[in-house]
């Protein structure tokens, strides 16, 4: 993959089909990824935004096409409700949610990878028990920014749907693997997602099924980075 993308030059970018279907957009978009991106990927820096979006994007075909893997994960798009967006754009970000919710009402949980304040972390819903999962790789105290718009977006969801009661989420933080380093919560995150869709993808209670707190292993991270390059190889386009 490094020498696929010798050939660009520092801030020129190729890109990732994604269809609409991934992310509930109302179009399929194209993912930038620069050869900044992808030098952090494999040098274990922070990951941007566009490696989490091929990440999900990865993960979204495995569950669509492969009968071995459940269909019964849905995605919500790390851009759109990110913080940066929810300050920017909020109504917009609340009519994407709701509309998210309703188009995966179906699914067992719908995956938020979710990003503020410099830190990655997993937000698991789920529609039918009202719960949101936390998966925070450096678990703290957090007055997260998505609480309140996504709860709102969850009651307007129960609206539409004719009904009045029940519209309160519970948020609950999972036990999980804990980071040892300051740059790691992104490739946590996309351990996360892998590990769900894996191994828990029909669990009935994702805090009994998540119970270490241990770090991943190096060979646990190179999976998910194998897993990420693999596809990108096969799905990148270089720019004309």
């Amino acid at each position: 993959m490094k020498t696929m993308m010798l050939g660009l030059k520092e801030g020129e970018h190729v890109k990732v089909h994604c269809t609409k279907r991934t992310f509930n957009m109302e179009k399929d978009f194209e993912i930038s990824v620069t050869v900044e991106d992808t030098d952090q990927l494999l040098s274990g820096a922070w990951l941007n935004i566009s490696i989490i979006q091929v990440f999900v994007t990865a993960l979204s075909e495995l569950c669509f096409h492969d009968d071995c893997h459940p269909n019964s994960i849905g995605f919500m798009c790390p851009e759109m409700i990110s913080a940066t967006m929810l300050k920017s754009d909020a109504d917009r970000i609340l009519l994407y949610m709701t509309r998210s919710m309703s188009a995966l009402s179906s699914k067992t949980f719908i995956l938020c990878p979710y990003y503020e304040k410099s830190h990655w972390m997993l937000l698991v819903l789920c529609l039918s028990k009202r719960e949101v999962y936390i998966f925070d790789s450096q678990q703290k105290k957090r007055n997260l920014m998505i609480k309140e718009p996504l709860n709102n977006a969850f009651r307007s969801y129960k609206r539409l749907g004719g009904q009045s009661k029940g519209t309160k989420i519970t948020w609950i933080p999972a036990q999980c693997a804990q980071q040892p380093g300051s740059l790691d919560c992104g490739y946590y995150v996309m351990r996360f997602m892998y590990d769900i869709i894996m191994n828990h993808g029909n669990s009935q209670d994702l805090t009994k099924d998540f119970s270490r707190t241990l770090p991943y292993s190096p060979e646990e991270i190179n999976e998910v980075k194998d897993f990420w390059a693999d596809y990108f190889m096969n799905n990148v386009e270089f720019l004309a």
